[in-house]
């Protein structure tokens, strides 16, 4: 197994793992299993209960929203323009592939096929539309930081740089899951669907990443395009 092929395959078993989860849980959430129930009043009763505030909710609302959708695609197409600036087309075409295709177009899909109505509209504090499962903010947030986390990890160097930049990562990740039930908007168990499907959408696809960006490269010079990529 050359270098690429032994990066690729813990990705791929973490991705699986990741996979299976979600799917166990969405197959529960449909089926309106009694430990789904159980979950989402013992997780809102511990982010709620007690703990609205004007103050907390103000600022909530305002860091909510760089977990949207809108704001993901707006960032994503700057991330992948900067990388094909910098001639990156492989970085840049699996990058901004995982967080449109696996954040944006399938979650749109998951969202209508469980179809699952949000929680009582009397208890939002802020305005939201459509089905809950999984949440668009979760699964959005989760696949964007989290690829940009673990392609910064794989290139720095430092052992303390990669734990900082996956602990904040991962900071940014858990506070926008967190700003969805607290305003209401969302079942714990709807970010948790959005957060397991995200590691599921990033490990695979590095993993398939990793397998596949030297053929791509290769193809990409054929085109006359000169891929700066870091391919080895």
């Amino acid at each position: 197994m050359n270098s690429n092929g032994k990066k690729a395959l813990p990705l791929l078993i973490i991705g699986v793992i990741a996979l299976a989860a979600f799917i166990f849980e969405a197959v529960s959430v449909a089926k309106s299993s009694n430990w789904v129930a159980k979950f989402d009043l013992s997780w809102i009763s511990r982010i709620r209960d007690g703990h609205i505030e004007a103050g907390t909710t103000k600022l909530v609302k305002f860091l909510t929203h760089f977990g949207s959708a809108e704001y993901i695609i707006v960032m994503t197409i700057i991330v992948v323009i900067i990388l094909f600036i910098l001639r990156k087309f492989t970085v840049g075409l699996w990058f901004g592939g995982t967080v449109l295709f696996c954040g944006v177009v399938l979650n749109y899909l998951l969202k209508h096929f469980v179809e699952r109505s949000r929680p009582d509209s009397s208890n939002w504090l802020i305005s939201e539309s459509g089905f809950s499962y999984p949440s668009g903010h979760a699964t959005a947030t989760s696949i964007f930081y989290g690829l940009a986390a673990l392609f910064l990890i794989f290139t720095v160097r430092q052992i303390w740089a990669k734990i900082v930049i996956g602990a904040l990562g991962l900071f940014v990740i858990f506070y926008i899951l967190y700003s969805r039930v607290y305003l209401g908007v969302h079942y714990p168990t709807d970010v948790l669907g959005g957060f397991l499907f995200g590691m599921a959408s990033i490990f695979i696809s590095t993993g398939v990443y990793f397998l596949v960006r030297k053929p791509l490269h290769e193809l990409l010079t054929k085109w006359r395009l000169k891929d700066l990529s870091k391919v080895e």
